[in-house]
């Protein structure tokens, strides 16, 4: 089981991190520091179909995840709300692909698929970074695995800091956005490798 909860974890942040580079080297002027990763996944974008799919593919990866790492990791009620709500996130994400935004992911006259994909994102990512804060508080006591506070309130502080800035008012969006990107997948590389330190403790 922590074998399959660390393939699904290592998978998912591969397949995302692959989509947003390669996408973005695909899309013509594409600009990581101003413009959403969601853009590569747009209705009409050059990228669309095969970025959706990589959300779809890695938000359910993701979900699995947590929801699995749940079951091998310490389950005090603090730890499993913070896996849920990872979870959820991981959801987030892969709604983020079956509702793609609109074409640059414009804020003015929002189609209901792109209302949806800003909604259940922002959600994603709300309870992504809430998770962080839960599970890594939580780690405290753990004897094994007590690096994952620390290293929590390193990737939750910055990211909780800088979801405020994604917006479209904000020039530097795309930038503030790969912090909390970057926050979750930290932690979540945290969490895989507590995983693989079991799984070869137990032999």
């Amino acid at each position: 089981m922590r074998r399959l909860s660390i393939i699904c974890g290592a998978a998912s942040l591969v397949i995302l991190a692959t989509a947003t580079v390669v996408g973005g080297l695909v899309y013509a002027d594409y600009d990581h520091l101003t413009q959403f990763i969601s853009e590569l996944g747009a209705n009409g974008a050059v990228t669309s179909r095969l970025v959706s799919l990589a959300f779809i593919a890695s938000g359910t990866l993701l979900a699995l995840f947590w929801l699995s790492a749940m079951t091998q990791l310490p389950r005090t009620p603090l730890a499993v709300i913070g896996f849920g709500l990872s979870a959820l996130n991981g959801l987030g994400l892969m709604f983020g692909g079956v509702f793609p935004c609109d074409f640059e992911c414009a804020f003015i006259d929002h189609s209901p698929t792109a209302t949806l994909h800003d909604a259940l994102s922002g959600v994603g990512y709300l309870c992504g970074v809430a998770g962080v804060f839960l599970i890594a508080l939580s780690a405290r006591r753990w004897s094994r695995h007590r690096y994952l506070f620390p290293l929590g309130m390193a990737c939750a502080v910055p990211a909780i800091l800088a979801i405020g800035f994604i917006h479209p008012a904000f020039e530097w969006r795309g930038a503030a956005q790969r912090v909390v990107e970057l926050g979750l997948a930290l932690f979540a590389v945290g969490v895989i490798l507590a995983l693989v330190r079991d799984m070869r403790r137990a032999g």
